[in-house]
């Protein structure tokens, strides 16, 4: 199988983007982007996600147990810019304001299960709370950029 071939069919699945956060330590936000974020149960609400393993994040992120979910909106490029190549920020730079304050949704989750699976690690977590947010355009990613919705 050709894998430059397959990405490409891949890209071609239009998501939504999202950073996963960590429960913050001292005056640090610790995240990562992620678009492999999915709904799998709405009763009781599960989501899953999956992190790759060699990813230079996965150290850092292999044993979440509680997190947060931020769903992107159209204005977070750079924010999903920022932690798909960084982790950690300041809490009051201007990349952690914009997480927070221009986001469309957030999920508070805990990791309830595991799997190792091909080249990536596989997180189902259990939501506790959510919180909805003004609406707002989301940032889609579809054939390896991001795009906006008209």
């Amino acid at each position: 199988m050709n894998i430059s071939t397959y990405k490409k069919v891949l890209s071609k699945y239009a998501t939504g983007i999202t950073v996963i956060k960590k429960k913050d330590k001292n005056n640090f936000l610790t995240g990562i982007t992620v678009n492999s974020f999915v709904s799998i149960s709405l009763k009781p609400p599960y989501i899953s996600w999956s992190l790759d393993k060699t990813s230079s994040s996965f150290k850092k992120f292999k044993n979440l147990k509680f997190f947060n979910i931020y769903i992107l909106s159209a204005k977070q490029i750079d924010v999903s810019n920022y932690f798909s190549s960084k982790n950690e920020i300041k809490k009051n730079t201007v990349i952690a304001k914009k997480l927070l304050k221009y986001n469309l949704a957030e999920l508070n989750c805990k990791t309830i299960k595991k799997i190792n699976i091909g080249d990536h690690l596989f997180f189902v977590a259990k939501v506790f709370k959510f919180n909805l947010k003004k609406e707002k355009k989301p940032l889609v990613y579809f054939a390896s950029s991001y795009k906006k919705l008209s």
